[in-house]
């Protein structure tokens, strides 16, 4: 299933992350959704219409954006299958780039919280 709504995406994304997420804003006129991970990672990430394909980059600074995650790129697809492995990838990626006590205390802070869905 293709995702065409910025909506279902941020969607998509909530569900995938849990409690590991802050949304900050949805842009539905620019097709972009921003968000937070682990407190610690700022994404956005974007459906293009003309175009029909996802992007999803690491904010560095304002000017810099890093799309390469464990040497691999997010797939550009936007299909549900293709962006929950982008997902998978950009996860796999920020975990290793924090310390086990943070993601441990993280854990502890968050997971109680999380509603089940």
């Amino acid at each position: 299933m293709e995702i065409k709504e910025i909506g279902k995406l941020n969607s998509l994304i909530v569900e995938y992350f849990g409690y590991k997420v802050k949304t900050l804003f949805i842009d539905s006129n620019k097709k972009e959704v921003a968000f937070i991970l682990y407190d610690s990672f700022y994404f956005k990430c974007s459906l293009d219409e003309r175009y029909g394909g996802f992007g999803c980059g690491l904010q560095l600074s304002e000017n810099v954006v890093s799309r390469e995650f464990l040497g691999k790129t997010c797939s550009l697809n936007n299909d549900q299958d293709s962006i929950k492995e982008d997902l998978r990838l950009i996860a796999e990626s920020c975990r290793l780039r924090l310390p086990d006590k943070f993601l441990h205390a993280y854990d502890q802070a968050y997971a109680k919280n999380q509603i089940h869905r």
